[in-house]
């Protein structure tokens, strides 16, 4: 069966489906609706979904056939009139299986009061339970992975350690992203040690020491502001007009007062007219692609690690690109990423901000400590904007490396299942690693290489040329 393009919109009181099935028999056309699953059927298509609330079909559901267009249009109204839901234009999600796991079915708990205030006590229950588990994270407390013995017979790598045999001929094709000999049979730890010693060789201290002194490319660089900066800035300003706004109207003895930051939290993604965040028609096709999958993550905090990871090698490369991706990209992001070049899973915050760093400063064609730091900024900027930024940048990642020859399998062991995984992740919890980011501070010593002497140096040895 052919799962056809949709789209999802919805009002207060509606749900409309938009279903492009062109050359049909609109008679033929079978639909099946039941509290929040929909169902439409007609030979050679077939599209089941399942929304975060319950819908109805009564006489107000309408369903109709635009022949030029070739689109089925469904509205069906809301059981609960009023109610928003939420993440209808992940296509991914809406498209789960009964039963498949969901972020918010295992917070639900198994005995619920029932009263008049039902719809608001759960919300709270729920942002309380979210809060919960966002605090429960450490960031900067390190884990001890298992270890795996010396002698192994298969290894396993990928993300949520799911995956081996990618590697198995890495040797005999053009993968120059790869810094591991033989990862078939190489362990967490080996691969760390390898990454280790072959970033050591390859930091150049001359090479440091002039994008130091001579650093006119770098501040321009710098200076550029991307799409993201560019889109938080527009949402800041939209909740500034609003937060002003609601000031005019308050009465004096209102005792209820949102702050700007909560009202930008209040703002959906439709507020903001030609928003990025918006996902674009390549985008929706690439989430209808990806594989609908539950995940028993090992280790959620290593998991959130590696996405700064990936948003860090990511943001590098838009930043020096100015937003266009060159024939470059792809060996840029890869290499800049520990967790696609060796393979890495980390337990802190701080070593995760080391390893890249240490990566930024050895490879590139740009190594220099001020535009890691921008670049880390960039990584925050991301992460403040909510997981639809994170996705967005995921998708970009994926639909670079599906489209290279040898770098195809990194989207199979890390991109497909990120992509997944980031459309039911906590908001809170990107809200709290975003918080963390900002506020993360990486003294140069940090680093290993004497990064302090060496700008010192450089700037003598330019003082008395």
């Amino acid at each position: 069966m052919i799962t056809p393009v949709f789209n999802v919109e919805q009002d207060n009181d509606f749900i409309t489906i938009i279903i492009h099935a062109p050359f049909i028999k609109a008679q033929d056309v079978e639909f099946f609706i039941e509290n929040n699953e929909f169902k439409f059927y007609l030979r050679p298509y077939f599209l089941r979904l399942r929304f975060p609330g319950n819908i109805v079909e009564d006489d107000r559901s309408k369903a109709s056939y635009d022949i030029a267009k070739g689109d089925v249009i469904v509205k069906l109204p809301k059981e609960t009139p009023g109610e928003q839901f939420p993440d209808l234009d992940l296509v991914t999600k809406l498209m789960a299986r009964k039963g498949e796991y969901t972020h918010d079915r295992l917070k639900s708990p198994l005995i619920e009061a029932v009263g008049k205030n039902e719809g608001f006590d759960k919300m709270q229950k729920e942002n309380l339970l979210e809060y919960e588990e966002a605090i429960h994270y450490d960031w900067e407390l390190p884990q001890e992975f298992p270890s795996q013995p010396d002698l192994i017979l298969t290894t396993s790598y990928g993300f949520n350690g799911q995956y081996n045999g990618y590697f198995t001929y890495v040797q005999e094709t053009c993968n120059e992203i790869n810094d591991i000999p033989d990862p078939e049979i190489s362990t967490f730890e080996s691969r760390r040690q390898i990454r280790l010693a072959a970033e050591n060789p390859k930091f150049d201290d001359e090479y440091y020491m002039g994008d130091f002194v001579y650093d006119e490319e770098v501040k321009e660089i710098i200076k550029h502001k991307t799409v993201w900066w560019k889109e938080l800035r527009q949402i800041q300003n939209l909740a500034k007009a609003e937060y002003s706004h609601k000031e005019a109207l308050r009465l004096p003895d209102d005792e209820e007062k949102d702050s700007i930051v909560t009202v930008m939290k209040k703002l959906e993604i439709g507020d903001v007219d030609g928003s990025n965040l918006k996902f674009t028609k390549q985008e929706q096709d690439i989430m209808r692609n990806l594989p609908n999958k539950e995940y028993l993550i090992d280790n959620e905090k290593s998991i959130y690690l590696g996405l700064i990871d990936l948003i860090f090698a990511y943001s590098y490369n838009k930043r020096v690109t100015e937003d266009e991706n060159t024939v470059e990209s792809v060996w840029t992001i890869g290499k800049l990423s520990p967790t696609i070049s060796c393979l890495e899973k980390f337990t802190t915050l701080k070593e995760t901000i080391v390893a890249l760093y240490r990566r930024a400063l050895a490879y590139p064609l740009y190594r220099n400590y001020a535009l890691c730091e921008k670049v880390l900024q960039d990584v925050y900027v991301v992460f403040k904007l909510g997981k639809r930024a994170l996705l967005k940048c995921l998708l970009e990642i994926k639909d670079l490396f599906d489209h290279h020859d040898a770098y195809y399998i990194y989207s199979k062991i890390w991109l497909d299942d990120y992509c997944v995984w980031c459309m039911k992740t906590s908001d809170v919890i990107i809200r709290s690693l975003a918080h963390e980011l900002h506020h993360f501070n990486l003294p140069k010593s940090e680093i290993g290489w004497n990064l302090e002497e060496l700008e010192q140096l450089a700037t003598e040895q330019k003082d008395d040329s």
